[in-house]
């Protein structure tokens, strides 16, 4: 093997298995598109979304979401510590019926059995549908859910992908532009923690920069 073959087929096992890219990207974009109900939507697992699993919650487990929000939120800071909750809920009850229960926080570099783990484009999907079906049922009302946000190319960074939320009442444009870590714009990452542990909701902005909760 050439050492230039050598290279390439490492870096093509670390774009497939730390979240650097893959197929599933795609996905990321398009993640609401096979959403019909929270009875009727699908999970991605197995790193880089290699696993597409379709699942739903039962009435009881759509109530108990539902009563997370029965308090509505007075302003928008409150409403992201809800959905905090609300995910962590979701990751809780979907786990046992994708096999997904056992998800460890983070992702390994090299993983020959990925199948019950999740990295972040796996995590960036699946927060991504749990956030458009709080959002379409009308439980979160100080936000919309924006576009999955991506940091790192293996040289200044390394390569991640989260879910985000925008805040309705600050700008999201400026001078006809979408601006990217503009005040009122979080990300909503699940990828940090095991599953059933709440997302970290951090500025965009912030993230951005390489944010971790280890450095925070």
């Amino acid at each position: 093997m050439t050492w230039g073959r050598a290279i390439t087929i490492f870096f093509t096992v670390l774009v497939l298995s730390s979240c650097g890219g893959s197929p599933a990207m795609r996905l990321l974009k398009e993640h609401h598109n096979d959403v019909i109900s929270q009875d009727d939507f699908g999970i991605c697992k197995g790193y880089g979304c290699r696993s597409y699993v379709k699942t739903g919650l039962s009435q009881e487990e759509w109530q108990e979401i539902r009563h997370i929000f029965a308090k509505p939120a007075q302003n928008a800071r409150e409403e992201r510590r809800l959905i905090k909750r609300a995910i962590a809920t979701f990751e809780r009850r979907v786990g046992p019926k994708t096999g997904t229960e056992f998800d460890l926080a983070g992702a390994q570099i090299f993983n020959f059995a990925p199948q019950g783990q999740m990295d972040c484009i796996d995590e960036a999907f699946n927060s991504s549908t749990y956030l458009y079906l709080l959002r379409k049922a009308g439980l979160i009302r100080f936000h919309t859910l924006g576009k999955t946000l991506h940091r790192g190319n293996f040289i200044n960074r390394w390569p991640h992908n989260t879910a985000t939320i925008h805040q309705i009442d600050r700008p999201r444009i400026v001078n006809g532009a979408k601006i990217i870590g503009s005040e009122g714009h979080f990300v909503v990452d699940s990828w940090f923690h095991a599953n059933g542990q709440p997302p970290e909701i951090v500025p965009a902005a912030l993230w951005s920069k390489g944010w971790s909760p280890k450095n925070k």
